[in-house]
């Protein structure tokens, strides 16, 4: 009987942690930005290396992310209208937006926290704060075969970094072909399973 029992735990222990995380685990998210007067330098799938999330329940209600922004990573998409940046360039990129941008924060310079708060049939709303500012961005989702794809904008100026965004800018305006747009598109996706 007392080996049944703990053969018993030791394969519920077993099957728990293999399906534990499983959203945290297959979560992708990245985001892109425009630069140009008419928004065709476009930099697609910027990410960020340390990230961490959490998934109560494993479901999307309540998950949050919590992204260390100083891991910004830029490498991803190396395209500048129809040119190719030679590979160092993320490099630069990627240390022009941490030091011009994310540590000059006011506060909690470099931290980006974000959790989904609300969560309906196709949409859901998810805060975001950034320089000690909470604000709660619209998002629309679809279920393509057994993925959720989520996407919303975000307005940088929306968190009070107006001196850290001048900064960049002005760093970033050749490269960016004159101008850089505060609004950027933030993508995710989990398995629909997370839903």
């Amino acid at each position: 009987m007392k080996k049944t029992v703990v053969s018993t735990l030791g394969l519920m222990l077993m099957t728990s942690s293999l399906y534990a995380g499983v959203c945290s685990d297959k979560l992708k998210y990245d985001f892109t930005f425009y630069g140009a007067e008419d928004k065709s330098y476009v930099v697609t799938k910027n990410t960020f290396k340390t990230a961490t999330s959490n998934f109560p329940s494993e479901k999307l209600l309540n998950a949050t992310l919590n992204i260390d922004a100083m891991s910004i990573d830029t490498h991803a998409d190396m395209s500048n209208l129809k040119a190719q940046w030679p590979a160092a360039m993320a490099t630069v990129r990627d240390n022009n937006i941490k030091n011009s941008f994310f540590k000059l924060f006011e506060k909690d310079a470099g931290k980006v926290d974000v959790k989904i708060v609300k969560v309906e049939a196709s949409s859901m709303d998810v805060e975001f704060t950034m320089n000690g500012v909470s604000k709660v961005i619209p998002f629309s989702y679809k279920t393509e075969g057994d993925t959720i794809k989520a996407t919303g904008k975000l307005d940088i100026l929306a968190f009070g970094v107006d001196k850290a965004w001048k900064q960049l800018s002005a760093i970033a305006k050749s490269f960016h072909h004159g101008k850089s747009w505060s609004e950027i598109d933030v993508n995710f996706q989990v398995p629909a399973s997370c839903k």
